[in-house]
């Protein structure tokens, strides 16, 4: 049976930003409420890293006081601890950084600010949003990982401690987690939204990614959160989206689906497998196995990340000894050992990917696709297999988690909506319409 709990259940932010612009809530009602939920359940999760909830308070009160609402008012927010906050250390979970304090707000933090919305604090990660775990466990079974490397902020969303979190996304570490803690995630398409004041392993790989308690949450965040900043190269030239006002109006239509299997579908869990197949043939979806041309992926995407990561930390963390894993260290060694020529051929290997994929999707509104092996698989010392979702973040292309199935033990296990580049709003779309079709729901 489900954890019973004393504290007010969690809203989403959507609920929780027109409640405070109508009158009905405050923002600081919804922030003592987010708070009571965290120190009911985080001393089983872990999920939290930083938190100052005198500051919180005072935020929300500004937010109460202010004469215009902002989109996301008084909804509560927890940030991987990659993200620069002025308000917070930020750490990036890795011991050289013990103590670390940003000048400056991330671009990300400033544009949730702006909307309204309270920093509850700063949730864990793994070393360096990379290998090594951290503490935080499954909020529906702490003997199981919640995923990484985003691990605290979804837990934090999965176990409806607030409505909303960033992450980020290098190869599956957003949208894993969402799977295995059963939240709403999505991982726009890449330069949607501006990383400047995240710790970078990849400027080729690297998405900011957002949790929510539903499709209209995400869209919230995002819509907040994108647009050029003029720092983040990425982001040259991208609009603010207006994801939101897509989702409002006419109701969804069915969207045409196509079923797409790449190189890890051999990995997937039996029963997992079934249940991917059988949707497939619900929706009608015709099953499409990935081409020749993206049988290298994992290949491809790892050595431009190990280059890349190496190039980025390598200096700042060269000399560090014993303060990082042997895990992390190894990766340097990997990616300085990749000489420009191997590096160079990689990223237009890559490039023809992605070039290819309108072709693979063809005239389908989005495909489906496993998050995850199966649940989350017990133990902590690993945040599970993140090669279902490797392809999709290398070539940039916005995907979406939605917390429709339970696996063996119960436990969630993510649908994997996926899009063209640039069809943001079509892929929420379409996700919105699978969660309502599969009765998806969060806790």
């Amino acid at each position: 049976m489900p954890t019973e709990f004393s504290a007010p259940a969690c809203r989403s932010a959507a609920e929780i930003a027109a409640a405070v612009g109508s009158g009905e809530t405050s923002a600081l009602a919804e922030t003592n409420a987010a708070l009571a939920r965290i120190d009911e359940r985080d001393g089983d999760v872990h999920a939290w890293r930083w938190r100052n909830d005198d500051h919180a308070r005072e935020v929300a009160s500004a937010v109460d006081s202010a004469p215009e609402k902002g989109a996301l008012a008084g909804a509560g927010v927890g940030l991987k601890d990659i993200i620069d906050t002025a308000d917070f250390p930020t750490e990036n979970g890795v011991a050289t950084d013990k103590g670390r304090r940003p000048e400056a707000d991330a671009t990300a933090v400033t544009r949730l600010k702006a909307a309204g919305a309270v920093i509850m604090g700063k949730t864990k990660t793994t070393e360096c949003a990379f290998i090594t775990p951290t503490d935080t466990r499954n909020p529906h079974d702490s003997e199981r990982t919640p995923g990484g490397s985003s691990s605290g902020s979804g837990a934090a969303v999965g176990g409806a401690m607030v409505p909303l979190a960033l992450g980020s996304q290098t190869v599956g570490s957003v949208l894993r987690p969402a799977s295995f803690c059963g939240a709403w995630a999505m991982k726009p398409t890449w330069g949607l939204m501006p990383r400047t004041g995240m710790m970078q392993l990849s400027h080729t790989l690297d998405h900011i990614g957002v949790y929510g308690r539903s499709a209209e949450d995400l869209a919230l965040i995002i819509d907040t959160l994108s647009g050029d900043d003029e720092r983040d190269p990425a982001s040259q030239g991208q609009k603010s989206s207006r994801l939101a006002a897509g989702l409002g109006g006419q109701p969804i239509a069915k969207p045409r689906f196509v079923f797409l299997r790449d190189y890890a579908w051999p990995e997937l869990e039996p029963s997992s497998a079934e249940l991917f197949e059988d949707l497939a043939q619900r929706l009608g979806a015709p099953t499409v196995e990935m081409p020749a041309l993206y049988d290298d992926v994992f290949d491809v995407a790892q050595d431009i990340l190990a280059r890349e990561f190496s190039y980025r930390l390598g200096p700042r963390y060269r000399d560090a000894g014993e303060l990082i894993s042997p895990a992390l260290r190894e990766w340097f060694v990997r990616g300085f050992a990749i000489g420009i020529d191997a590096y160079l051929s990689r990223l237009d290997a890559l490039q023809k990917m992605c070039m290819a994929f309108p072709s693979v999707i063809g005239d389908f509104d989005a495909a489906i696709a496993p998050v995850s092996a199966g649940e989350a698989p017990k133990g902590l010392d690993s945040t599970g297999n993140p090669k279902f979702l490797l392809l999709w973040t290398s070539i940039g292309v916005p995907a979406i988690s939605v917390p429709a199935f339970k696996g063996p033990a119960g436990l969630p296990v993510g649908v994997q909506v996926i899009g063209r580049r640039g069809a943001d709003l079509e892929t929420l779309r379409a996700a919105k319409w699978l969660g309502r079709e599969l009765g998806a729901e969060m806790v």
